[in-house]
């Protein structure tokens, strides 16, 4: 179903550093042949927005799903929804 994948056993194997460092989720464009800027980091951890802030993506969405839509801006979302549905809403 996915063209890469990049868990826990994959970041131990490869000796990948965790969230908030952006590791992961550079493994995971380098195995993908593209880039940061060219990608985009879904996340509802205040960590894994940070991890996408700091690995240079181009879009970092915030999913809330615990109320804290201002810590994750704060931590590096660009935009910040309730559930990724909302982005399919129309302006």
């Amino acid at each position: 179903m996915f063209d890469a994948q990049v868990d826990g056993n994959v970041a131990h194997a490869r000796g990948l550093v965790g969230k908030p460092a952006p590791d992961t989720y550079l493994e995971a464009v380098r195995m993908l042949r593209v880039t940061p800027p060219r990608s985009a980091v879904y996340e509802d951890a205040l960590a894994g927005v940070a991890a996408g802030r700091a690995g240079g993506f181009g879009l970092v969405v915030g999913v809330d799903r615990a109320g804290q839509a201002a810590a994750l801006r704060r931590h590096g979302a660009d935009i910040v929804v309730k559930d990724l549905a909302d982005l399919m809403q129309p302006p």
